[in-house]
């Protein structure tokens, strides 16, 4: 044991050199943009490949739990069908022809890495432009609301969090009210609990009513589960309440999620940008 002592001792300059480099090396990548950028775009690949080995082996043993869920989800789609339905004959009705068309397709996909514990997590999904893949795209679990794709390659894509203090926010609409309003985001503090805000504390908000996506997201369809009310505080000095939603999405266990593809949007947008173009044209 002495001599290892005596070795590390008069090794200590080359060591407290190499601790240096290294201090040094980290700090240059984490304070500069441009390093940081080339660190993780050289390294990303390696950690995907590394990343989607691991999620298999997971993948493996959690099937159990992912077949439950969709299983329950299945079931929650069935239970929709028309065909669950009697129509009940009256003496006097209308017959009103609807035709539906699809706005919404789901791709699966596969977690190949994801973060909790940092102020602003991402997502990495092993879908990309070669399944339709765009940035902007909205990205569910059967649980809920996961978050909304940022990056995107031929064979995979990244995603921001809903646990992200600065890429990610939602107006969602509160189920029980069927009213949207407020905004929900996450403080960076407990991954299990998202903030509701920007509700005046004379609406009649309750403790259990259910948030959900809101009719007028452009990443999302409506009513997909985000969270609960857990706690409801007021201060007579403020207009707003302190609202705290218990998340619907164990973010520490999403394996299996759901990107969303709007078949509409680019439609909408053309739309939304050519009026756009006239108003600028003539205010």
């Amino acid at each position: 044991m002495n001599s290892v002592f005596k070795y590390l001792k008069s090794k200590l300059h080359v060591l407290l050199f190499l601790l240096l480099e290294l201090l040094s090396l980290i700090a240059i990548i984490r304070f500069n943009v441009y390093q940081t950028a080339f660190y993780y775009s050289n390294t990303r690949k390696l950690s995907m490949t590394i990343h989607e080995w691991n999620s298999s082996i997971f993948d493996y043993f959690g099937l159990m739990s992912k077949n439950e869920a969709l299983y329950n989800e299945n079931l929650e789609l069935r239970r929709k069908l028309k065909t669950n339905y009697v129509v009940e004959s009256k003496k006097i009705f209308e017959v009103h022809d609807t035709v539906f068309k699809q706005r919404y397709k789901y791709f699966p996909a596969q977690v190949i890495t994801n973060s909790t514990n940092r102020q602003n997590n991402y997502i990495t999904l092993n879908r990309g432009t070669s399944s339709g893949i765009e940035k902007g795209m909205g990205v569910f679990s059967p649980e809920g609301v996961v978050g909304t794709i940022v990056e995107v390659s031929d064979n995979y894509s990244v995603a921001v969090s809903v646990l992200n203090t600065q890429g990610f926010k939602i107006v969602p609409k509160i189920k029980e009210m069927n009213d949207t309003k407020g905004t929900v985001i996450w403080d960076g503090k407990d991954p299990n609990y998202l903030n509701l805000e920007n509700i005046n504390k004379y609406e009649a908000l309750k403790v259990g009513y259910h948030i959900v996506t809101s009719p007028y997201s452009k990443n999302f369809p409506e009513n997909i589960p985000i969270g609960v009310i857990e706690s409801l505080k007021t201060k007579p000095s403020e207009t707003f309440y302190q609202a705290k939603i218990k998340s619907s999405v164990n973010f520490g266990k999403i394996q299996t999620v759901y990107i969303v593809i709007d078949l509409f949007k680019h439609e909408i947008e053309k739309l939304e940008s050519e009026l756009n173009k006239k108003t600028t044209e003539h205010p």
